[in-house]
């Protein structure tokens, strides 16, 4: 069964999109990221089953508050690698195949997009959504493949081009979407359509 994973950190200041609110204030930017968040679960979990992963641990209700009703299972691990690691590794040990994560930051993330890349996996190992900023905004694989996660320097520019080389290294097949704009700065948001505020 396919599984879909949002990892998504709970809307408070101070945690969420801090480059956005050095641009346009905390308040601000945490209405952005809240607006973004819930379009992407309304607009995927109107069609597949979603695990939310949370971080921290203890917001589960804050994020059922927020983003609705699916399952929600608490982040583990320490940096985002080894956190998303630990959750690809819960679903593949329960039985589901593919396995496919999206973030809470990129509106254009819907239905269609995570279809392709369920379909991409029946031919490739990989399948990578790149985001305009250097990262990428889903994964989805058909089994366990730890060694993507490790080594990768998180929240920054290099964080696509690492990781398409460690699947280079371990001649995995990829296979990528199109890239999409994520929600890091008051640039993005205007390119996102969405007001301030």
């Amino acid at each position: 069964m396919t599984a879909v994973l949002l990892l998504a950190k709970a809307p408070r200041r101070g945690r969420v999109k801090t480059r956005l609110a050095r641009e346009i204030g905390d308040a601000a930017a945490v209405e952005a990221y809240r607006r973004v968040g819930a379009g992407v679960a309304a607009a995927v979990g109107a069609e597949f089953d979603l695990t939310v992963w949370h971080d921290p641990p203890d917001a589960e209700q804050e994020m059922r508050d927020w983003l609705g009703d699916h399952e929600y299972r608490a982040q583990q691990g320490g940096d985002l690698g080894e956190r998303m690691s630990r959750a690809f590794a819960a679903h593949f040990d329960r039985g589901d195949r593919p396995v496919v994560a999206i973030g809470a930051d990129t509106l254009g993330v819907v239905p269609a997009v995570v279809r392709e890349a369920v379909q991409a996996l029946e031919e490739a190992d990989v399948i990578l959504g790149p985001a305009l900023d250097g990262g990428y905004y889903l994964i989805g694989l058909n089994r366990k493949l730890p060694y993507l996660f490790e080594g990768v320097p998180w929240g920054t520019t290099r964080v696509l081009q690492v990781t398409v080389a460690l699947c280079v290294a371990h001649d995995l097949r990829v296979g990528r979407l199109a890239p999409l704009r994520d929600l890091d700065t008051a640039a993005d948001l205007e390119a996102l359509g969405l007001r301030r505020g």
